[in-house]
């Protein structure tokens, strides 16, 4: 009997809860969200604003579209002239290079050329009086030593007969 009790029990829990789910659960499921009316006037105005706001998100993603297109542009432009930097510094640095080459090279091409100036320098000379009578001779070598020269002068005099050695110093 006791497990008639209990099965009883059971289905009349059960039925309760089928009856509970049928009355209050439509309630609950049906509960939709407040009402509100508007006058015809405020819907014309509502529709005018959508419709400006739509023109609106046109117009800006029409916008967006031109500067996504100027980026890339700005984009692609950047990529060119970095590549033109790049190019303009591998220029440089082989003219840098060709420069101290010639500058070496001119450097050896002078250090091998004679010297513009020669290393001795021979002379003679005449003596001439005021009345320009020739009355002696002179022969003298003078050696370079860095940008002067020191040299030795031999001078004969006829009319005193006479001999005379001279040091020179030309700078």
């Amino acid at each position: 009997m006791k497990k008639s009790k209990v099965g009883y029990l059971i289905i009349a829990f059960l039925a309760v809860w089928v009856l509970v789910q049928f009355f209050f659960l439509p309630a609950i499921c049906s509960a939709t969200e407040p009402v509100y009316q508007i006058t015809e006037m405020e819907l014309t105005e509502l529709e005018q604003n959508s419709k400006r706001q739509l023109a609106i998100s046109s117009q800006l993603a029409a916008e967006l579209q031109i500067a996504k297109e100027r980026l890339k542009v700005s984009d692609q432009e950047l990529t060119e002239a970095k590549l033109q930097k790049e190019l303009l510094q591998k220029q440089l640095t082989e003219l840098e290079a060709s420069s101290k080459n010639q500058e070496n090279l001119q450097k050896e091409i002078l250090k091998s050329l004679p010297p513009s100036a020669p290393g001795v320098l021979r002379e003679v000379g005449l003596k001439i009086d005021v009345d320009r009578y020739v009355i002696g001779a002179s022969y003298g070598v003078s050696r370079r030593m860095g940008g002067n020269y020191i040299g030795l002068r031999g001078e004969y005099d006829w009319k005193d007969d006479k001999a005379s050695m001279w040091l020179t110093y030309a700078y």
